[in-house]
């Protein structure tokens, strides 16, 4: 019950997803997913030079960011050109209703797949033990989809977006040091790039890091995991009678592999 000036009244019951999705569910509403919606590039009254460092994923779409608010924006990246790496990228809804509003929405229902479902499973026997609903009701409920895309396709798009918007991507420039008091970026090469604001997006080996930490540049710490990464042709996995079940519908499978009991009395860690 919530009361409300003095006077009960009966909370609604929420359908799907569930209760704790209710309050997304109101403010997502009057964003509904449209296919190709494109919110308007907007002109500054302060043009800006902006300078970002590395053309992965969150450099190129922060540069496309930067450059729909009418900024000058210029990415250095020290590979000599943009290769295909990577596998499957998981694009959900709060990231898609963003990538829809910058024009990407075509580009991605021809190049990424939207999955009806993601399934949680046992690694002894492949038994389901979790499931989770992605289909159009998701897309009502948050205002997109949740696309599933080649990081390659996905690079590609934020790439040429922003050559649309007059992004200038620089390759072969391994930027190798800052100056502060201009501000500048040099490269190995003996450039040197001015610009009003700098956006370091080259991971965590970058040459920003010990001039934002003030000189200091603890080494990353190792947590001991590690990610195998693979793509496999979907004509492979029909032809194979243990792996054509998995293309029968557009969903996704996850295996937990781990399975380890802790000794009784004892506090797993």
């Amino acid at each position: 019950m919530a009361v409300a000036n003095g006077t009960s009244k009966t909370q609604p019951e929420v359908g799907y997803p569930s209760q704790s999705t209710a309050l997304l569910e109101r403010i997502h509403r009057s964003h509904q997913y449209v296919g190709e919606e494109q919110d308007s590039i907007h002109q500054p009254q302060v043009k800006l030079r902006i300078l970002v460092v590395g053309a992965g994923l969150g450099g190129l779409a922060t540069a496309v960011a930067l450059a729909r608010q009418g900024n000058e924006v210029t990415v250095l990246e020290q590979a000599a050109s943009l290769g295909e790496v990577g596998a499957g990228i998981q694009i959900p809804p709060n990231s898609a209703r963003l990538l829809l509003k910058w024009g990407i929405g075509p580009y991605l229902e021809q190049y990424a797949i939207k999955p009806d479902s993601m399934t949680f499973r046992r690694w002894e026997n492949g038994e389901p033990i979790g499931y989770t609903k992605l289909d159009s009701d998701f897309a009502e409920t948050y205002g997109a989809p949740y696309f599933v895309i080649h990081r390659a396709d996905f690079h590609r798009a934020l790439h040429s977006l922003a050559a649309k918007l007059g992004v200038e991507v620089i390759t072969g420039s391994r930027v190798t040091d800052y100056d502060e008091a201009i501000p500048s970026a040099s490269t190995s090469d003996g450039r040197q790039y001015t610009a009003d604001l700098i956006v370091a997006a080259d991971g965590v080996k970058s040459r920003a890091r010990p001039v934002v930490l003030g000189g200091q540049d603890p080494p990353p710490q190792r947590t001991g995991f590690a990610a195998y990464r693979a793509v496999v042709y979907s004509k492979d996995m029909k032809d194979d009678n243990d792996t054509a079940w998995l293309l029968e519908r557009p969903g996704i499978n996850i295996w937990y592999v781990i399975n380890i009991t802790s000794p009784p009395d004892t506090v797993p860690h």
